[in-house]
């Protein structure tokens, strides 16, 4: 027994180091010896029924360590969430490593909802985040419920760490692609695994809340397109004054600054948005077809409108994309080597 108590705080002092240093990783190697000797626990009373009371209470001391040194660990985990996310902010827009590192470390929690349970039980908050379910439930389930809510206790202030840290980017359009690649990156993480069935447990409209932060990050950032607009919807030569052929001078030159503005917008929006990163390859897709169905619909409607009108005899210097070549530059958005 001696032994074995060594060997636990020798194990849960490596622990609490490795925590200390950021490492919560550590935490689980004395989550898995917590598992091993709580299932034998009912084998070690039996065989230490008559031995001395010392030698008994050893075996809980050995339990109650663990289980402190994994408290203040999962503590620990939460408020290095909150400060990790003043890391510096990726330049691309990409998904934040304090995102992928706490999903990672949740879901490798997933294999110990059992034994972690006693230790959540403790906390008063996660215990109320169980007062809508059901009374009586097994204990499996319980155990469940309340991984569950330390979960969605990790996301939510996840999710403040993010949206904090990202107003720091200068860039409006950045700020909307970082907090659509990380929250698209929780929603998918969590549907992928069986987080998403713990989380909602106590959060039942945990997936539809990602999907309207998603769904509003991506209309932020179709206002990026504003400039590029300007051009296409204000300021029109009457279509009776195209037809008649009677241009003015002030109508040929409004003609000639909306294909220039135009054309400086939308290949600053290239050269700009090339450099954004959109990691998850389905994102990608739909977020290029979204600007495409957005754009060109619009591009087309004034191609057609001016594109055979004789406002220049420099045709090629107005007339520079056609529709097709519009679609072209919007499909190299997101992809620094094109």
């Amino acid at each position: 027994m001696d032994q074995l108590v060594a060997e636990g705080e020798s194990l849960a002092g490596q622990a609490r180091r490795s925590v200390g240093r950021g490492d919560h990783q550590a935490v689980l190697s004395v989550l898995a010896m917590l598992r091993h000797v709580t299932s034998m626990q009912p084998e070690y009373d039996r065989l230490l029924t008559n031995c001395q009371t010392s030698i008994r209470s050893k075996f809980a001391a050995i339990i109650s360590m663990l289980q402190e040194t994994c408290v203040k660990a999962l503590e620990g985990f939460v408020e290095s969430v909150k400060s990790d996310g003043e890391r510096a902010l990726p330049k691309d827009g990409t998904v934040h490593e304090v995102t992928s590192n706490a999903l990672i470390f949740t879901e490798q929690l997933l294999e110990y909802a059992s034994t972690l349970s006693p230790m959540l039980q403790r906390d008063q908050s996660l215990s109320a985040a169980l007062a809508n379910l059901p009374r009586g439930l097994d204990q499996n389930l319980l155990a469940k419920a309340l991984l569950g809510a330390y979960i969605k206790r990790v996301l939510v202030n996840l999710g403040l760490a993010l949206v904090s840290r990202s107003e720091s980017y200068s860039d409006t359009t950045l700020r909307s692609i970082f907090r659509l690649n990380n929250y698209h990156y929780i929603l998918k993480t969590l549907q992928n695994s069986e987080l998403l069935n713990l989380v909602a447990l106590v959060e039942p409209q945990c997936d539809k809340m990602y999907n309207d932060q998603i769904m509003e990050q991506k209309k932020l950032y179709s206002q990026s397109w504003s400039k590029v607009l300007h051009y296409l919807n204000h300021e029109d030569v009457p279509l009776s004054v195209i037809q008649a052929g009677k241009l003015r001078d002030k109508d040929r030159q409004l003609i000639k600054d909306k294909f220039s503005g135009f054309n400086k917008e939308m290949e600053e929006m290239c050269r700009v948005q090339r450099s954004y990163s959109i990691p998850d390859r389905e994102l990608c897709v739909s977020l290029k077809r979204d600007n495409m169905e957005y754009i060109l619909p619009k591009y087309q409607v004034f191609y057609d409108k001016y594109v055979n009108v004789p406002f220049t005899k420099n045709t090629e210097k107005y007339v520079k994309y056609s529709p097709a070549d519009v679609s072209t530059m919007i499909d190299k958005f997101f992809d620094v080597a094109a």
